[in-house]
């Protein structure tokens, strides 16, 4: 960075970009008191601003004395011009406003926060170009993280690192932030762990979705609304179905379509039970007894099926039956309405919406 020289410029010619000063905010009272004085005694501090390709110059620092320099109408001010890329531009104007102590600490904050996402630095690396600890930043950023108190407290005590807050801070709901924060904590993990995890933990609910009287046009339509990446089929016996929901043809159909097919057929049900339940020589009692220990008999297999499908993204349990359970015409249950609800019983998921 070249070192700067005072010169006279034009106020027309001076641009104020809001993301590269640290106050973009005016104080009108200050700027009232501060017009009276370059009006009774000139400028004592020049501006600082550095070049742009067009001619004109982008304002670093003194935006409240341009101000009252533009209300009293000045056409030019004293300017101190300097070389400085958009990093350097803004450590130079935040430090500006350090040293006059100008700044409130949670503007200080948003200042570092914007600084730090903007251009991938550390706590540690922002603290050595403003010449303040760490703390002091953590400090300031936990004042305006989107978090919770008690991730900004993480933050603050060093537990968490700002990069984990960003990613905490793009989860909407607050308890999830927490819950997310405390995951972080106990795994150790870093920023991209942190970063590559999110969308797996996000993923809370596991979708299920019938065939019967739909098109394959219409099945379709509904899981695309609904965010489906990957079609679960839990199907045994697949010989009796409409060809347009035959396993060779959703291999080829879903995934022409963006969405994952995967048919694991040691969730299903065979015909030699599901047949004599539905057509009620079969209480669901028993029905759901014998489901429940087949699903322990191939917990390996059960685990891992929805273990890829929370890494996957949104997973939508496929079958036969249009509903999970009794309702309208159908008298029966669908075991996807058992398997449903033991994958929130491991914890895999923690909600369940059927199509």
């Amino acid at each position: 960075m070249a070192e700067g020289t005072s010169v006279k410029i034009a106020i027309d010619k001076i641009v104020v970009n809001p993301d590269l000063i640290a106050r973009s905010s005016l104080n009108d009272e200050y700027l009232e008191m501060l017009a009276k004085s370059l009006d009774e005694d000139g400028l004592l501090h020049p501006i600082t601003v550095r070049p742009l390709s067009d001619g004109r110059y982008e304002l670093i620092d003194g935006l409240h004395r341009l101000s009252a320099a533009k209300r009293l109408g000045w056409k030019d001010i004293e300017a101190n011009v300097i070389d400085a890329d958009d990093l350097e531009a803004r450590f130079l104007s935040l430090k500006a406003n350090l040293v006059r102590r100008s700044l409130e600490p949670v503007e200080e904050g948003e200042v570092v926060y914007r600084i730090m996402v903007k251009h991938g630095l550390t706590e540690k690396e922002v603290a050595k170009r403003l010449g303040v600890t760490t703390k002091w930043v953590s400090e300031r950023l936990a004042l305006v993280l989107k978090v919770p108190e008690e991730v900004k407290k993480m933050v603050a005590e060093g537990k968490l690192g700002l990069g984990h807050a960003v990613v905490i801070s793009k989860i909407e709901e607050k308890e999830k932030q927490l819950k997310f924060a405390r995951l972080i904590v106990r795994e150790g993990w870093s920023v991209k762990e942190a970063e590559r995890m999110l969308p797996e933990f996000l993923n809370d609910t596991i979708y299920t979705i019938g065939y019967d009287g739909r098109t394959f046009e219409e099945l379709l339509s509904i899981l695309k609304e609904n965010g489906i990446v990957m079609v679960l089929d839990v199907r045994h016996d697949v010989e009796f179905v409409k060809p347009e929901f035959s396993i060779e043809v959703l291999k080829r159909q879903l995934p022409a379509n963006g969405i994952k097919y995967v048919h694991v057929k040691e969730l299903g049900v065979p015909k030699l039970i599901r047949e004599p339940y539905v057509k009620g020589k079969m209480s669901y009692e028993c029905f759901r007894q014998w489901y429940e220990w087949w699903l322990e008999e191939n917990s390996e297999i059960l685990e891992r099926a929805l273990r890829e499908a929370k890494s996957t993204g949104p997973t939508a349990l496929l079958c036969q039956e249009r509903y999970p359970t009794p309702k309208k015409g159908q008298k029966h249950y669908c075991h996807r309405h058992i398997l449903a609800e033991v994958a929130l019983e491991l914890g895999i998921f923690e909600k369940r919406l059927d199509l």
